[in-house]
């Protein structure tokens, strides 16, 4: 596989697409000129939770065609496995876990996929349950991708089944995402990366977030982290993970502003909602970027790519009314924030409220039936923060702790109405 590496990532929870919309993505990618598709769905559980588990039949047919019609397409298989929850370490070098995964990679490799990707990422700090000999949880991390690798390299099931840019100096190239995998997280292990990048064979391709698992600017230094020894560079090729517009940790929550503030990074994966639609509007809006090689900082641009957003939008048939209240929906809450910023601020009135209910009742289309929950929500949201939400509606609406919250809210205010529908 040669970069720069640039796609989508199925790496999010909460949801799992099917082959067909799989396929789907493929169509989009071709269509934007981006390469690559990286297979680490969550809620697959034999990719993760039950890792040890071989997949079945029907499985593999699927995933040997979908590895096909990529191929066709020009599109990377990137075919990740997360046994990070419970690999026992003192099965390295040749141990059970070790074996399980071995074959499982196998399988992947014979079937289709393109490259390998171990991934150790949201796992507990338990390691010394089952460190075996390693005294370092990270040098154990990298040394398990640098084993893995071997031994496939030396597999004959493996070599039958190799495409000719898979070699890697005797090694195959795996693509690895570590414990610590954006610099917010290296509180908790100050000296994982460290022996992490030290121990990894450097032909490897390392995954990695940038300053917080959702960055609010992606550049350059966003792999400050991962230099060895305050070298200069980094050895081995970073491929970025984004999670500017993934919603599975507030699910209540869609994000689809522009995509700003990411410049000088070609290898970038998008792990954005796993609804279809929306994430086929998004990976357009990266790649309009990506294509136009616009440098989209806040004071640089930003013009452009406010128009790049909003022409993408209405490509997508989205209605000029969603431009109304859109900045409900433009970005998360960063790190760096140490309240909600304006643009997520609620601010009703009856343009904003002729807005939703068009975009509610007048826009049907694929797309509007993915946003319809969001834009109900926020319906809700208007109306309660007005205080015309009667008490009997918020309970038939709102969870039952937020509904119990709200209406001890309004009674403290003095606001509860007796008034019911």
């Amino acid at each position: 596989m040669k970069g720069p590496y640039q796609g989508y990532a199925e790496g999010y929870y909460g949801k799992l697409l099917s082959w067909q919309e799989r396929l789907q993505i493929l169509d989009t990618l071709q269509q934007l000129n981006l390469n690559t598709y990286y297979y680490a769905p969550k809620e697959d559980p034999w990719h993760r939770l039950e890792w040890r588990t071989a997949y079945d039949l029907s499985w593999r047919e699927h995933f040997r065609e979908f590895c096909t019609q990529a191929t066709q397409r020009g599109i990377h298989v990137v075919a990740g496995v997360a046994p990070g929850l419970n690999f026992d370490f003192s099965h390295l070098p040749d141990g059970r876990d070790f074996q399980r995964l071995k074959e499982k990679c196998e399988i992947l490799l014979i079937e289709g996929a393109d490259c390998i990707s171990l991934l150790m990422d949201d796992i507990d700090a338990d390691f010394a349950q089952r460190s075996g000999e390693f005294t370092s949880e990270g040098a154990a991390h990298a040394a398990l991708a640098n084993t893995l690798a071997k031994s496939l390299s030396c597999s004959s099931l493996v070599q039958t089944a190799l495409k000719p840019d898979n070699d890697c100096t005797g090694s195959l190239c795996l693509w690895v995402t570590p414990r610590i995998y954006a610099d917010e997280l290296t509180a908790e292990a100050p000296d994982y990366l460290h022996n992490f990048m030290s121990t990894l064979d450097q032909h490897h391709v390392v995954l990695y977030c940038g300053s917080d698992v959702v960055a609010r600017q992606i550049d350059a230094q966003s792999i400050n982290s991962l230099r060895v020894d305050g070298a200069a560079g980094v050895e081995h090729e970073v491929v970025i993970w984004d999670n500017l517009y993934a919603n599975d940790y507030c699910p209540r929550r869609l994000f689809v502003g522009p995509w700003r503030l990411r410049h000088g990074v070609n290898n970038i994966l998008l792990n954005p909602t796993g609804m279809i639609n929306t994430d086929c509007l998004l990976l357009e809006l990266m790649a309009q970027q990506l294509q136009l090689d616009i440098p989209s900082t806040l004071s640089n641009d930003e013009k452009s790519t406010t128009t790049i957003w909003q022409n993408t939008l209405r490509r997508h048939n989205v209605p000029e009314q969603f431009f109304t209240i859109a900045q409900y929906f433009l970005y998360p809450v960063f790190n760096q924030n140490s309240q909600t910023t304006g643009e997520n601020q609620l601010c009703d009135d009856d343009t904003i409220r002729a807005a939703i209910e068009h975009c509610l009742w007048r826009w049907k289309t694929p797309l509007s039936r993915e946003w319809y929950p969001f834009l109900f929500g926020l319906k809700h949201d208007l109306l309660t923060e007005a205080g015309e939400h009667p008490v009997l509606r918020i309970y038939k609406t709102q969870p039952c702790p937020l509904s119990q919250s709200l209406v001890k809210l309004r009674r403290e205010d003095g606001q509860v109405s007796s008034t019911s529908e």
